[in-house]
Parts: C-alpha cells; structure tokens; sequence
C-alpha cells in the first residue's frame, strides 16, 4: 500500500492552527552539565499515576542525551518568557547563561519565573516517527500562577487568564483567526476575548458579545472552569 505523501511545509502549518504551551524540557548528561531545547509537542497524559508527555525530534541537538536521561523536567513559560523560547530553540553553545535557573530535587535544571514546572522520571520512550514520545511520571512539581506564554501558527501570544477565577467559576475564552493570524483585542495590552458568568452560560454570552462588536462567530471553541 502506498503511503500518503504530504508536503511538509503545507502539514507543518496545518498542525500549527493548533495553540499550545511553549516549554523548555531539560535535563543533565552524563557529566552534570545542563542541556535543554524549546518544545510545543506537551500534554498531561494521567493524574494516576501521574504522567506527561513531550515529542521530541530525533534531529533536536540533546536528543541522546535526553531519552537516556533518567530524570528531565518540563518548564512551561510564561507570558514574558519569549526570549527564552528563541534562545532554546537555537544552536547557541550556553543557553543556560542567560536564563535564572536551579536544580530540582533531581538535579534537573528549573527556571525562574515559569507559569509551571514539573520534574520527571523517565517513563517510556515511544518511537513515533521521526519524533519519539517521552513519557514521564511527574515526582515534583510547581505551579506559580502566572500566565503560559502560547504559540500558534509560527506566532506567540499571552492569553489573557484571570487565575483568580480558579476556584471553580465557569468561563469562556475566544481564540480569533484573521488573514491565517491569531487576532488578539485591545489597543496597548492585546488579549483575547473572555467572559464569565457564574450561574448561566459564558460561551453563549462571550459569542453574543462578539456579534454585538461586529465579528462573526462560527468554528469556535470554549475553555471552561478558567
């Protein structure tokens, strides 16, 4: 049977429509020096036990080194953190100079400033491709509240999450697309569009906010319990 072929430049920007976190998974070699590359391809896999995940490219630098690693860490950065993004995901001889960072109950390198990290033994390595899949089973972690930097379409953006609704108030939040670009609101400080509505429903309000404002809504997604 013959294998679909794609073109790859046209596949990787289908994949892009999807936002994500942007993290840095890290990890130490053979002789304790710190090695880390930027990586988007994360998701939460179980709460028990509980485990992760990260794809990581077989062409990526420290690619050796971090599916023999015995413990990495994954450091989702937050909204200012843009510069680190860029420096991690360049060939630069010591990113690490340039970013505040700690070891963790492992040895693994943290940073400062992170929306969350998580230290993790090494699970299973899964070949998927010409990336394999990661798997870690979280043994220490930390969430400091601020806000994940996101990345779309080959773009940042920092969404706009109020933490102080974490106690359970239901909410919404739009992603808007315009001319294959994410469209963020707001003059000096760009956000996207949410509202919440304790005891109704915030997704149908934020869509009749958005009609209201002139833009059409259709092929939307809710995020909810913000």
């Amino acid at each position: 049977m013959k294998a679909d072929v794609f073109d790859p430049r046209a596949l990787r920007e289908a994949f892009g429509a999807f936002p994500t976190a942007v993290t840095v998974i890290t990890a130490s070699d053979p002789a304790g020096r710190p090695v880390g590359f930027t990586a988007n391809s994360f998701t939460s896999v179980s709460l028990d036990p509980p485990l992760l995940l990260v794809c990581v490219a077989k062409t990526a630098r420290d690619y050796s080194t971090m599916t023999a690693a015995e413990h990495f860490a994954i450091n989702i950065l937050s909204e200012a953190q843009k510069d680190v993004s860029i420096k991690f995901a360049r060939p630069l001889e010591d990113r690490f100079a340039a970013v505040n960072w700690a070891r963790g109950p492992n040895g693994c390198p943290i940073f400062a400033q992170v929306a969350a990290w998580f230290e993790c033994s090494m699970h299973d390595v899964i070949e998927a491709g010409d990336h394999v899949m990661i798997v870690g089973r979280v043994t220490a972690f930390k969430s400091s509240g601020l806000n994940g930097l996101g990345y779309a379409r080959g773009g940042y953006f920092a969404p706009n999450v109020d933490s102080s609704a974490a106690g359970g108030e239901v909410g919404a939040v739009a992603v808007l697309e315009r001319h294959g670009s994410l469209f963020p609101l707001g003059d000096d400080n760009l956000s996207l569009p949410r509202y919440s509505a304790p005891g109704g429903d915030p997704a149908k309000t934020l869509a009749s906010q958005l009609e209201r404002s002139g833009l059409s809504v259709h092929d939307w997604f809710s995020l909810l319990d913000l």
